[in-house]
């Protein structure tokens, strides 16, 4: 027979009372469990009973529900984390091993090793021209490696996106790093250098991004994480980030929004031609800018 709203509304009524209840009888086996444990007693048969029948979190929609709350915290702590401090922006500090792959000018670098007190022996820097390539497209290549250096960072020329993961490049790269993996590998604007306009420039960015997704990854700790960032709208919202993330099988985690000035004397560059001589920091506003944090598939 068919319900009419006055019973339905009557049954929801029961089912709240039943779920507060439920809550209500949870909440003290939790309290008389702990109060057991605190004492040193052992559980009684009832409260044994229930845990044994208590949902575990493979059991699909009840234990999503259960945990709705929880992942909700989580969500919120992951991005403060990832948001990080007026001291620390972004959570990054002296005491991570970080990989900076493609810091055209390594002005990025350079910030880190500041906000870290010029003490970063665990920052590796990489850039995909050669020394000599490096120094004649940035009149202040030279004074910066030599900055970084002095606070105990480490500079590889020639590395490429699909070079990271090879034997030896992910050799050489943990090489630097004191023979560890790294907490964190970071790809600010990656910028393949044929414009930003058209199919085959879209193509190529792609292309760049996703080498960066397939080969970064063997180079994270377990509990590491990948951090790109790039600027929104037209036409980056073409090149397909999290598309390509989730095509490599990387777990998204959060977004924040990326604030140059937070890191200090950092300088974006557009990427130059390959002949280009002497390049001055880009002029042009950045805009609003994206931080995405990408964790890696403990399953692959």
């Amino acid at each position: 027979r068919r319900r009419t709203p006055r019973r339905v509304g009557a049954a929801r009524g029961r089912a709240r009372v039943e779920r507060r209840a439920m809550a209500k009888k949870g909440r003290e086996a939790r309290i008389t469990r702990t109060i057991a444990k605190i004492r040193g007693e052992p559980l009684s048969l009832a409260l044994r009973k229930r845990a044994a029948t208590r949902p575990s979190a493979s059991d699909g929609a009840s234990a999503s529900k259960r945990s709705a709350w929880r992942k909700r915290k989580d969500k919120a702590k992951t991005r403060a984390e990832a948001r990080g401090t007026a001291t620390a922006p972004q959570g990054y500090h002296g005491g991570m091993k970080i990989l900076c792959v493609g810091d055209g000018n390594m002005s990025f670098a350079l910030a880190l090793a500041t906000l870290f007190g010029n003490d970063a022996p665990g920052l590796v820097v990489t850039t995909d021209a050669s020394e000599r390539g490096a120094k004649k497209m940035y009149g202040t290549m030279e004074d910066t490696v030599e900055a970084l250096e002095a606070s105990g960072a480490s500079v590889v020329y020639g590395m490429e996106c699909e070079t990271l993961g090879t034997k030896s490049g992910s050799a050489t790269l943990r090489g630097r790093a004191g023979g560890s993996n790294f907490d964190r590998v970071v790809f600010n604007f990656p910028d393949a250098g044929v414009g930003k306009v058209g199919m085959l420039s879209v193509r190529a960015q792609r292309e760049l991004i996703a080498s960066f997704f397939e080969n970064a990854p063997k180079l994270l700790k377990s509990n590491g994480e990948l951090r790109l960032t790039m600027q929104t709208g037209a036409p980056y919202d073409k090149w397909n980030v999290e598309g390509l993330a989730l095509k490599a099988r990387l777990v998204f985690k959060t977004s924040v929004e990326f604030l140059a000035s937070e890191f200090p004397g950092y300088e974006y560059c557009d990427t130059p031609a390959e002949d280009a001589e002497d390049v001055e920091p880009s002029a042009d506003d950045l805009g609003r800018c994206v931080t995405y944090v990408f964790a890696a598939n403990v399953e692959q």
